[in-house]
């Protein structure tokens, strides 16, 4: 999704929307600034990573602050 949003489909079925923006202050997800880094996102072993792992977030930090997916924006 565009302007760091990340869309997410839990094993439940649930699908939530989570905004990443507040994540870029933070030190440790710096590179995801750049867009193509961004958009580079991918699942590995059911969590969220770049840059082949080294950034990563949980699943459970993406359902709490997620917001519930609307079925025509997802």
């Amino acid at each position: 999704m565009q302007d760091y949003m990340l869309w997410a489909r839990f094993s439940t079925g649930e699908e939530r929307i989570c905004d990443c923006k507040p994540l870029l202050s933070r030190s440790g997800f710096a590179a995801l600034k750049d867009t193509e880094v961004c958009n580079s996102v991918y699942i590995d072993y059911g969590v969220t990573v770049w840059c082949d792992g080294e950034i990563d977030i949980s699943p459970n930090e993406l359902y709490t602050n997620g917001a519930k997916a609307d079925k025509d924006i997802a």
